[in-house]
């Protein structure tokens, strides 16, 4: 039953990615065709993009004063636009994106009669680049960006219901490669990790750390 639902769940965020896409092009070229940079590699500018990819998402509630955490790597599609600098050969930006996550997660522990289900759908992000030129047409870049989401909780213990909410910031970092393909389409990969931070509270769980990638495309205006 729960294959199902997780199959069902990744379905469902592969047809938001699709619409995702469709929409991104079409402003994307839209504006795109009327600001064309033609036959240059500049990375300067205003730019949007979609990806999809891997990532690793967190689940917390409070059981017990113990932050009671679960984790997976999952499937996010997100859509992004962002403003950069090109000086010389070196490239900085920003960039804000929304994305649609397979974000449900579920911990079960029989031995406490306890089963805590975390729902998520969505995400938030922002994100700092640098990188370097190689050639006109293609960039390296690092970055670091933070992922902010949010839970509906609910907590199954012994037969009672009970509700939290909850909000995970993840720290990602990592690297990519932009190529330019043609006009202002641009291929784009990235891969990295992450890292959570939950102060002094116990955790039932040690967060370890995980690959997310992602491959998409930017317009650059």
């Amino acid at each position: 039953m729960l294959r199902t639902m997780n199959m069902n769940r990744r379905e469902t965020v592969l047809k938001s990615a699709r619409q995702l896409v469709v929409a991104a092009v079409m402003v994307g070229l839209f504006a795109g065709s009327a600001s064309a940079q033609s036959g240059r590699g500049s990375f300067s500018g205003l730019y949007v993009g979609a990806e999809i990819g891997k990532q690793h998402v967190i689940g917390g509630s409070l059981v017990d004063n113990v932050d009671t955490l679960q984790e997976d790597s999952r499937v996010v599609a997100a859509v992004f636009g962002g403003l950069r600098g090109q000086f010389q050969g070196f490239v900085l930006g920003a960039e804000l994106g929304f994305g649609r996550t397979d974000g449900d997660l579920i911990l079960s522990d029989p031995a406490r009669l306890l089963t805590i289900d975390y729902k998520n759908d969505s995400q938030w992000h922002w994100t700092l680049n640098a990188g370097h030129t190689v050639g006109p047409r293609t960039l390296l870049f690092g970055y670091v960006s933070e992922v902010t989401r949010d839970f509906d909780v609910t907590i199954l213990r012994a037969g009672l219901t009970s509700e939290q909410q909850d909000e995970q910031g993840l720290l990602r970092f990592g690297g990519g490669i932009e190529q330019r393909i043609t006009g202002p389409l641009r291929l784009r990969a990235t891969i990295g990790t992450s890292r959570a931070d939950f102060g002094d509270r116990q955790t039932n769980i040690e967060i370890g750390k995980r690959v997310d990638a992602s491959i998409g495309f930017v317009i650059q205006f």
